[in-house]
């Protein structure tokens, strides 16, 4: 499994975890609505936003959502879609849910998830 932004990967597997895609995405993918964050996420600060979604994600069967997004991504791949893009991630400027899901599924199944 991996992770990107919707503006930087449009191959096989793209899977969004995001409560809505950007417009103009090419269409293929599939949505994951239990990893999307809740309507809140755009009216709380970031502290507030990782409580917020530690809670969401402690709600789901952590090995269920895993198989589920095998599922989802059929023979590919899954990568877990968002807006943020990588180079906003690595210099810092962006703060992103799905590096969120990337280490959860890391730490509770040992299964590395790397940025794409």
């Amino acid at each position: 499994m991996k992770t990107a932004s919707f503006f930087e990967y449009t191959g096989p597997g793209r899977i969004s975890i995001a409560r809505f895609p950007p417009r103009g995405t090419p269409t293929g993918f599939r949505v994951c609505r239990a990893l999307a964050p809740g309507a809140w996420f755009h009216s709380v600060d970031e502290d507030e936003y990782r409580r917020r979604y530690a809670e969401q994600l402690a709600a789901l069967d952590l090995r269920r959502a895993w198989d589920d997004l095998h599922t989802l991504a059929g023979a590919a791949e899954p990568v877990l879609l968002c807006w943020e893009r990588k180079a906003d991630l690595a210099a810092g400027r962006v703060f992103c849910h799905r590096r969120i899901v990337a280490r959860w599924f890391a730490d509770a199944l040992g299964e590395p998830v790397d940025e794409r």
